[in-house]
């Protein structure tokens, strides 16, 4: 086969595939993220459920029964419930360790919710709080360094595929 026909082959079969994509949409649909599915009778039974107990654990917690209040709000399927309910169950948990003095679970606490919500923070009245503000501080500290080293990692990772002596 000549240069110029594969050239030509090549060629044809480019434009196929984009007149394929363009007509047909190229099963671009199954790249996308589905639509939420929405919530069966028994996960919102779930949730409801969750949105009680972490009302009950916070109750807890408010009145000065910090054991009773992480017994009731370090649990993992409280956890595993949607990110909001689960990182606020885990941000009174972490207040009722700090409290009752217990730091390094606290600090896992804090480490646990960084985890599901890297972005979460403290309203302000709360981060100035002398027992877990510090404790906090800490722990998003150690989560910023760990996202920037994976980001490091990463574009380590990319360069690494790169061949900087080949010409383009």
């Amino acid at each position: 086969m000549s240069m110029r026909t594969l050239s030509h082959s090549v060629l044809t079969l480019t434009l196929l595939l984009a007149l394929m994509a363009l007509l047909g949409g190229c099963g671009l649909e199954s790249l996308q993220a589905p639509p939420p599915a929405p919530l069966g009778a028994d996960r919102r039974d779930a949730v409801r459920q969750a949105a009680a107990t972490l009302v009950e654990g916070i109750r807890l917690y408010e009145s000065g029964n910090f054991s009773a209040a992480i017994a009731t709000l370090d649990t993992p399927a409280l956890q595993a419930a949607p990110a909001g309910i689960g990182t606020e169950a885990l941000k009174y948990s972490a207040f009722s360790y700090c409290v009752s003095e217990r730091y390094a679970a606290c600090r896992q606490a804090f480490d646990r919710l960084l985890a599901i919500e890297p972005d979460f923070a403290l309203r302000a009245s709360e981060r100035a709080h002398p027992m877990w503000g510090p404790v906090f501080d800490q722990a998003k500290a150690a989560s910023e360094q760990q996202r920037a080293h994976a980001s490091l990692d990463s574009e380590r990772e990319r360069w690494r595929g790169i061949d900087l002596w080949r010409a383009r």
